[in-house]
């Protein structure tokens, strides 16, 4: 292998700042040299560029009189290539991508003293820069990708949006609005609530709700895309609140004194209602009772929850990767023992295999730990730690 001057080999190469594909030479005046790496590797060309500028789009043109220059693949984020014409058939150059929006940032509602961040993602040649807009004013410092509004008030309430920028060009998002209701409530509603979704014997949904707390929801439907999982919910003072699953999923619902309603949605366009009950607030495991989090591994790894009534009502919560979510409802005895199982189809398949889930609680640690198999098959084990008590 050896370097290869670029008179030998008639290279042209640029690095062109455009924001769509133009043919021909339109947006010449603009572009920028950039120094190359070209080796010969087996007769073909070798090219590399420096690192940093992530998604670029190479491009050939073996004429430069037609101007019609094309695409090499689809863009990248590697800085290299190896072209398989001969040396001195074609000329090179790489193109510079707009910036689009992958994820537009997404409105809510939330009560005053909440806290919430409105996010975006995007795509472009790096370096990608972000800057908030609050009603299309920008909103000073913040140029992240995510925008925290924290102890929000009713000043808070207005559309935002972000503007994504690179060295080609802009793009701005979609306009999240975000209302604010009136303060957390002072009084109830409160408690953990169980049950499943009409129609529904698998997974299921349980909440914990507390006075001047943020509310933690546990939710499954099976069939949606994927479980719910939010630890953040703020009630408004007439018991409604709203839940956006990290996929965009979400639950809306209102607590009553003894029983909440609502409705989840999919990512997939879903919707499963429910109506479940208020847990009564004494029992066997009162002391225990409340919110655990932890993780599981062996076989298959990843993050576990459990919501545990004082009467010994628990509702599981596995998710992974692999798995997607399992969960089910059960209960821990007396003796603090829990067996459940819960129902979980393996892809390529359409039988349910029942996956065992067994565990100890430890009243005076706040733990709970234990197995878990699929069809009889030991897979690993769990533990958990109370982080919440109602």
């Amino acid at each position: 292998m050896k370097e290869l001057g670029i008179r030998k080999w008639h290279w042209f190469i640029v690095i062109q700042a455009m924001a769509a594909v133009w043919s021909g030479f339109e947006s010449k005046p603009n572009a920028q040299p950039v120094n190359l790496s070209i080796r010969e590797m087996n007769g073909k060309a070798s090219v590399s560029w420096p690192a940093g500028l992530k998604l670029v789009q190479p491009e050939f043109i073996t004429d430069l009189s037609t101007g019609r220059w094309q695409d090499l693949g689809t863009p990248t984020e590697s800085n290299s290539l190896v072209e398989s014409f001969a040396p001195g058939q074609a000329f090179y150059r790489l193109r510079f991508l707009a910036p689009s929006i992958l994820t537009q940032p997404a409105g809510l509602s939330l009560a005053a003293g909440g806290n919430v961040s409105l996010a975006v993602s995007a795509t472009g040649t790096a370096p990608l820069t972000y800057q908030w807009l609050k009603e299309g004013v920008k909103v000073t410092g913040q140029t992240g990708a995510s925008l925290p509004l924290n102890s929000i008030s009713a000043g808070d309430a207005a559309g935002y949006s972000v503007v994504v920028a690179n060295s080609v060009g802009s793009v701005t998002s979609a306009v999240a609005v975000v209302t604010v209701t009136s303060a957390l409530p002072t009084a109830p509603p409160q408690g953990i609530y169980f049950g499943n979704f009409a129609g529904q014997t698998n997974g299921g949904f349980a909440a914990l709700f507390r006075p001047n707390a943020p509310g933690i929801v546990l939710a499954h439907h099976i069939n949606l895309d994927e479980g719910l999982f939010a630890t953040n919910i703020v009630v408004a003072t007439d018991g409604s609140f709203l839940a956006v699953g990290e996929k965009q999923g979400k639950v809306a619902g209102k607590i009553g004194p003894e029983a909440m309603e609502g409705t989840m949605t999919g990512t997939n366009g879903v919707a499963g209602t429910f109506n479940v009950a208020k847990k009564p607030v004494t029992g066997v495991h009162q002391a225990s009772a409340g919110f655990y989090a932890g993780t599981f591994g062996g076989f298959l790894t990843g993050s576990a929850f459990v919501i545990l009534a004082a009467d010994g009502a628990a509702f599981t919560y596995l998710t992974s990767p692999t798995l997607g979510v399992v969960s089910t409802s059960a209960t821990i005895d007396s003796s603090n023992a829990l067996a459940a199982k819960a129902a979980y189809t393996l892809p390529g398949t359409t039988v349910p295999a029942p996956i065992l889930i067994t565990g100890v609680l430890d009243p005076a640690a706040h733990t709970f730990s234990g197995t878990y198999g699929l069809n009889g098959l030991p897979l690993g084990t769990f533990s958990l730690t109370r982080s919440v008590s109602p």
